[in-house]
């Protein structure tokens, strides 16, 4: 899944961040800039729909059955 050379840096990382505070490398090596994939956005998108989605989906059943009972009624 993950490759060896991504763990490897990520082990790295953990050694460095637990050092005492005067061993510790400069603050830029410890969290290089990491983008955001096209997965990662596409399952972020997915876990918004599936939080609002069922909300909206209750709001319009709720509307569409309000205006079909006062449709009836008058």
């Amino acid at each position: 899944m993950f490759g060896k050379n991504r763990v490897e840096e990520d082990l790295a990382r953990i050694r460095k961040a637990n050092l005492p505070p005067e061993k510790r490398p400069d603050r830029e090596n410890i969290a290089p800039d990491e983008k955001f994939g096209a997965k990662d956005i596409l399952a972020m998108i997915i876990a918004v729909f599936s939080i609002v989605l069922p909300y909206a989906a209750l709001f319009i059943g709720l509307m569409g059955l309000f205006v079909l009972l006062i449709s009836r009624v008058f």
